[in-house]
């Protein structure tokens, strides 16, 4: 409909509503997940009506200025089945057929056995005739044998039970590979719905949401997340509307082999079902982009786009007020470490052009003894930036600093004064991260804390770290806290000294640069790293921290000890090099804003 031109009486056609874009995140937390944040935020500011979609958790919903946060219930009933009944078949024909059955069959042989201890406990106790007494001791007798042979039935069947479960929920015997084969040979594109029913939860939690957004644009995080997007688009297709979708194919640990035979089928089965039906594919490593781009052949090359902080001029460290003091404290504490006998070492393998170090280790015998504590978590960012500028395509531009660093950030958290030396880790706890060797270095550290800064701090591998610092006698230096929200979390880390990526070596390790290692560039924090061949080679490029041998805990503590001398060395590394004006989200997102508007033209649409 028209609307008439004051100045000429002429009908001009009225402005076309904002293009719809919906961002569609399959991670376990959507808090957490930074990179749909940072793509909703830069859609939401190019202009774009903006829809986050992700599944609903315990924490409260993200506030994005200008995006709406839908989160979604997803039960998993049909993934769950599969382990709550499993088929025990001859190799286990007691098992219990059900959850439900096991949980009250064990359930009633606890209170049986509680009530037959009672039952003995009074009769010691209680005063009765002779005769009487030999009668009710002979009934009790009779009863505990009675439960000691239901009891062994019960947990013959419950033994079985959980060993068929086991073998569900991780299927690795010959059987289930044929059984696998058989699958993939006679469903092959659909295979995936038989071998991983969990995206048929996602399918059906996500696809009314989708339907009901009428998207234009579906940018799907993930490849979980690809299928719903894909299946949604034929919908919308069926129904006369077209929709663009984008793969954001950011999960390099497809590069390395899947546990089980079935997980890697269901995996290939999905991927090629889905995956050529993308209009684009961005991913956050160009090794990985390659690699898609071989299999797949998309008419697009994969868009690098890495998952980076925004960039702010001023990095406002907490402890930028006495960096000298620091300095001498750092210096101090690696003296103390050093009583021992030096060693030289190689370095070995840490860059992809073969470059090599000559490296120092030193180590010493004592040990801290000190009472077993872990400092509490607590949260400490609640404040947020409520805005920021518009940057045109192409250009950076800082943006704000968030406030929660005036607070003094992780320091802060771990209630440690200024010139306590200080590393942190930010992110997952999988043993292949490698914190193993960060807490087996804190002993020969002298006075060095540890900050694990973990998606669960209740998480059992968090417990079986703090346990070994425990062993160690350096539990008091080991302080484990909950994350922060995402653009908070460069400024939540610039109190710490230095920032650690202690990864072993596998495939996706060592072609990425991981997010926590742009989180630290962001913070100004000097870095150590394995000799993972992406993050490696940048940091010797850069000169931003030093490399060591992967799990190799006495390499860890000369990499930390050579950078605690020189924190101020590794810092202007930052300024020098001009890498944070790269490694930021106002230059990544402007291709990924191109490549929007250029598929939505293709339909008719704009910003």
């Amino acid at each position: 409909m028209g609307s008439t031109s004051p100045s000429d009486g002429t009908a001009s056609p009225a402005r076309r509503p904002a293009a719809r874009v919906l961002v569609v995140s399959d991670s376990a937390a959507l808090g957490h997940d930074s990179r749909a944040h940072r793509v909703a935020r830069a859609a939401a500011a190019a202009g774009y009506d903006v829809t986050l979609v992700g599944r609903a958790d315990d924490s409260p919903p993200p506030a994005l200025p200008g995006v709406t946060v839908r989160r979604v219930e997803v039960p998993g009933t049909l993934a769950g089945h599969r382990a709550a009944r499993p088929r025990p078949g001859l190799r286990w024909p007691l098992a219990y057929r059900s959850a439900e059955t096991h949980r009250h069959r064990t359930a009633r042989l606890a209170v049986r056995d509680r009530t037959l201890r009672t039952r003995e406990a009074e009769l010691a106790v209680r005063y009765r005739p002779l005769s009487r007494q030999a009668v009710a001791r002979a009934i009790h007798a009779a009863a505990r044998l009675g439960h000691a042979v239901r009891g062994a039935w019960t947990r013959l069947r419950a033994a079985q039970y959980e060993a068929a479960v086991r073998r569900r929920v991780t299927p690795t015997g010959a059987l289930d590979d044929v059984v696998t084969a058989f699958v993939r040979l006679t469903a092959r594109r659909r295979a995936w719905r038989r071998l991983d029913p969990s995206l048929l939860d996602l399918e059906a939690a996500y696809g009314p949401v989708l339907d009901a957004c009428r998207p234009h644009l579906i940018h799907a995080r993930g490849r979980r997340s690809l299928g719903v997007a894909v299946r949604a688009a034929v919908r919308a297709e069926a129904a006369g509307r077209t929709v663009r979708v984008i793969w954001d194919a950011t999960d390099c640990s497809a590069l390395t082999p899947a546990l089980t035979r079935r997980a890697a089928a269901a995996r290939e089965s999905d991927e090629r079902a889905h995956a050529e039906e993308a209009d684009a594919i961005v991913t956050a490593c160009a090794a990985y982009g390659d690699h898609l781009a071989a299999r797949l052949q998309p008419a697009r090359p994969p868009l690098v786009v890495l998952n980076a902080p925004a960039h702010a001029d001023t990095p406002a460290h907490a402890h930028a007020s006495a960096p000298a003091a620091r300095a001498r404290s750092a210096a101090s504490a690696v003296r103390a470490t050093a009583s021992a006998a030096r060693v030289t070492a190689s370095a070995g393998a840490t860059a992809s052009a073969g470059a090599t170090a000559s490296v120092r280790a030193a180590s010493s015998a004592s040990a801290t003894a000190s009472a077993r504590a872990v400092t509490a978590a607590r949260a400490t960012s609640s404040a947020r930036a409520t805005a920021s500028a518009r940057v045109p395509a192409g250009t950076v531009g800082p943006a704000v600093v968030p406030t929660v660093a005036a607070c003094g950030g992780v320091r802060a958290a771990c209630g440690l004064g200024p010139d306590v030396p200080l590393l942190v880790h930010s992110g997952g706890v999988a043993p292949e991260r490698g914190l193993l060797t960060a807490v087996e270095a804190l002993p020969k550290l002298y006075d060095l804390h540890a900050a694990f800064v973990v998606p669960d701090p209740g998480d059992e591998r968090v417990r079986d770290l703090v346990d070994r610092a425990g062993e160690l006698g350096v539990a008091a230096r080991l302080h484990v806290l909950p994350y922060t929200t995402p653009e908070d979390v460069p400024a939540f880390l610039a109190s710490a000294d230095i920032g650690v990526v202690p990864v072993h070596h596998l495939p996706h390790h060592e072609v990425t640069l991981a997010t926590r290692y742009l989180e630290y560039a962001h913070a100004r924090l000097p870095v150590v790293v394995s000799d993972v061949r992406a993050m490696a080679a940048a940091t010797l490029a850069t000169g931003n921290g030093e490399v060591f041998r992967a799990a190799d805990t006495a390499d860890f503590v000369r990499a930390v000890g050579a950078v605690l001398t020189n924190l101020p060395r590794y810092r202007r590394a930052y300024e020098r090099s001009g890498v944070l004006r790269q490694w930021c989200w106002q230059t990544q997102a402007a291709p990924l804003l191109a490549l929007y508007a250029g598929l939505l033209d293709e339909i008719g649409h704009r910003a």
